[in-house]
């Protein structure tokens, strides 16, 4: 029976999703099999990417994407026969293996876009089943091929994978890469088998949907609505509060006043008289209405909160995804890229099971992929320049991932060569970025800030994977969409490591309300260091530029009219002066305000072309009244 297009679609979206985790799963396998696994831990391997497949097929099946299931049913009898045998494949094997999984990639998406297959189905099939024939013979030699010597039978084995197959990288580049990453059960179960049975992942009783991003940024977008009526609300109850202390004023007044006009009544006309008993009645029911008012007012409002609230801390539990959704696909790039270049590199991810805002995984996910490409391809050495180095031939990249508060730390770190500042300014004069005389009183770290310039690149040839002009200043801006921050260090010779710092979601948050130049902005409170008021003597000089002493460290002082360019740059002169210390990262900086106005909580929503290039601005917020307030990102 032929299922309704729109039902069929639905049905293709689960498969998408599911298709990645198999398909993942299996390459992990494969890097696992290439980094070197013995015995019965090799076993499970095998095991794990069978399962795999043997679930590609029948899913695949389900939703008649025909070629998947052809590629993967192979691939399952390789396994199979590898499973068997459990011995460790080739390099030409894996190479083979891990070109089926893009394969079967593109093959979902040429059925999607309904548009032909980029590459030849027939002859993958048969490059994967003569690697099945070849493993049969080694496994199942007859009596004229047991006498032959190893290396002959190998051969032989060689030739006819090469008789039907396009070259393959060498067995001599088998250790170019190894890849470690925490143990993660493979993903298998989630795809549900063929025959209808139950995903054993479902063992624990707990019901599990899918959800598309489209529907879940909906929820999110209507809790954030809600959380803007809460806040208008708590303004609305701020202004009747004000209004019953008036009342209340005017109430203590008029009874005041009370005996003092009883004296005169008799002299009043007696529309007078009735006028100001009728005004006095008003005074005092007025103020107890206003009273009542604000406590029913206030009820609401603080359920209103709590349930906004609550909505907003499910909404961001659903949103957090393991930060490993990002990590291990890039081991397949790392260890692409590796090969590529020649390079021998050993891959090392720690704290991947951290969890973060999809959309901040999703934005962070280019400037990380560009950082791991960039190591490899510019810090990392040959093997033979490490060796003559002193160092092993096998050189380290490494990715560590800390939480810290509602701070996320993503450390890319490599022991290559380093970063040289000669060079770093050579090509920046030579690119007339700056003079001789200017470059030689930059200190080394400004010098090392020409890398994150537009177009911006040390490296003269240009390859598939670095020369082109698109230098880190993508990472940089990338992060700043992100609210996020970059630092770099290096050490010649020995390594350089990238420091990112991201906000741990991009949802609701909380804003110092400050003023200055008669505008009102808001900082995110986790941008806030403290705020604090100093004398003008607690200001200091520091190479032709101000700064202020804080517990005996001097920090910049920058005016924050001047840093959004609405203001003078004149020297800050008050006697008294309100500042608020900003931190990103590890550098800190003093902003002069007019008035600090207090802490409240912000929905901040992203800005449009022109706006969106102001700098050091992030995004509006709107207040009860319906102001528009910036929101900076200092």
């Amino acid at each position: 029976m032929e299922l309704e297009p729109e039902i069929m679609q639905q049905l293709l979206q689960v498969f998408t999703g599911e298709l990645d985790g198999q398909i993942q799963s299996i390459t992990d396998g494969l890097l696992k099999l290439e980094k070197g696994v013995e015995g019965d831990e090799r076993h499970i391997v095998f095991e794990d990417i069978f399962r795999s497949a043997h679930n590609i097929k029948g899913a695949s099946r389900g939703v008649e994407v025909l070629d998947v299931s052809k590629i993967s049913h192979h691939l399952e009898s390789l396994f199979s026969q590898l499973k068997r045998d459990n011995t460790t494949p080739s390099a030409a094997l894996i190479d083979l293996c891990l070109e089926c999984m893009d394969h079967m990639h593109e093959a979902l998406t040429a059925f999607t876009n309904k548009t032909p297959l980029g590459f030849d189905l027939a002859a993958l099939i048969q490059r994967i089943d003569a690697c099945i024939e070849s493993e049969d013979e080694a496994a199942e030699p007859d009596t004229d091929t047991a006498k032959e010597a190893p290396q002959e039978k190998n051969q032989k084995a060689t030739k006819k994978v090469k008789k039907t197959s396009k070259p393959v990288l060498s067995s001599n580049n088998a250790e170019s890469l190894h890849v470690s990453t925490p143990e993660h059960k493979a993903p298998a179960e989630s795809l549900p088998e063929p025959a209808g049975k139950p995903a054993a992942g479902q063992a624990g009783g707990a019901e599990v949907i899918r959800l598309s991003i489209d529907k879940l940024e909906a929820v999110a977008a209507s809790g954030e609505e809600l959380q803007v009526s809460k806040i208008e609300m708590e303004d609305h109850l701020e202004s009747i509060h004000k209004l019953n202390i008036q009342l209340e004023a005017f109430s203590s007044l008029w009874m005041h006043a009370g005996p003092a006009l009883n004296h005169h009544r008799q002299n009043l006309p007696v529309e007078v008289v009735r006028l100001l008993d009728h005004s006095v009645d008003s005074i005092l029911e007025l103020d107890k209405l206003g009273k009542k008012m604000h406590k029913e007012m206030r009820s609401s409002t603080s359920r209103l909160g709590i349930l906004s609230n609550n909505m907003q801390s499910d909404i961001r539990m659903m949103r957090l995804v393991p930060v490993a959704s990002l990590l291990r696909p890039l081991s397949r790039t790392v260890r692409d890229v590796a090969r590529e270049l020649g390079k021998q590199v050993d891959y090392q991810v720690v704290g991947d099971e951290i969890e973060m805002d999809r959309s901040v995984l999703d934005g962070v996910r280019d400037p990380l992929i560009h950082l791991l490409r960039n190591a490899i391809d510019h810090g990392m050495e040959t093997p033979e320049q490490r060796k003559a180095a002193g160092k092993p031939e096998t050189g380290k990249l490494s990715v560590q991932v800390q939480a810290e508060g509602s701070q996320i730390r993503m450390t890319v770190k490599d022991d290559g060569g380093g970063i040289q500042v000669e060079k770093i300014a050579a090509t920046a004069h030579k690119r007339k970025l700056a003079t001789e005389t200017e470059l030689s009183s930059m200190s080394d770290e400004e010098i090392l800030d020409f890398v994150f310039r537009p177009g911006f690149s040390s490296k003269e040839i240009v390859t598939n994977v670095s020369g082109r002009g698109v230098g880190l200043d993508v990472v940089r801006s990338n992060l700043r969409k992100l609210k996020g921050s970059v630092q770099l260090y290096t050490v010649p010779g020995e390594g350089t490591t990238f420091v990112l710092n991201l906000p741990l979601t991009l949802a609701t948050d909380h804003g110092l309300m400050v003023r200055a130049e008669g505008n009102i902005y808001a900082i995110p409170t986790t941008s806030v260091d403290r705020v604090m008021e100093v004398q003008a003597d607690k200001i200091v000089d520091v190479e032709a530029s101000q700064a202020v002493l804080v517990e005996g460290r001097a920090v910049p002082l920058c005016k924050l009219s001047s840093l959004l360019e609405t203001g003078g740059k004149e020297p800050v002169s008050m006697e008294l002066i309100p500042i608020v210390l900003v931190s990103k990262g590890w550098d800190i900086v003093a902003l002069v305000v007019d008035e600090i106005l207090g802490e409240r909580e912000i929905v901040i929503k992203s800005l449009r072309p022109p706006l969106i290039s102001v700098r050091n601005v992030t995004g509006g917020t709107l207040t009860g009244s319906g102001d528009i307030i910036m929101v900076l990102n200092p």
